[in-house]
């Protein structure tokens, strides 16, 4: 009985973890301009690069906002150095998906 009550409070934890995990991850809400791409649609926002390490990508929006994201991202080929400034393209109908694509402005 003792086992099944630790197993529980484990997997409680687990799910509490996750849940506040999930609360703070953030979708960019504000400073979004939708751009008719083709068919696909997507909202974009600006950052400027604040800090590159190795692959990893640090910018933050006007409004505050920060995002990190790594190279493979960039489909442009374009070179992105500190205080740049890049836009960043979501798909509007799905955000939780995450960053589709980074160009430099």
């Amino acid at each position: 009985m003792i086992k099944r009550v630790i197993i529980l409070l484990v997997l409680s934890s687990i799910l509490i973890a996750l849940v506040l995990v999930k609360d703070h991850t953030s979708a960019p809400v504000n400073n979004t301009i939708t751009k008719n791409n083709g068919s696909s649609q997507y909202t974009t926002v600006e950052y400027k690069i604040s800090k590159i390490k190795g692959k990893q990508y640090y910018g933050k929006s006007d409004d505050g906002t920060d995002i990190i994201f790594s190279s493979k991202n960039i489909l442009s080929g374009d070179k992105i150095r500190v205080h740049d400034v890049v836009i960043c393209y979501f798909d509007k109908n799905n955000l939780g998906k995450g960053l589709v694509k980074v160009e430099k402005k």
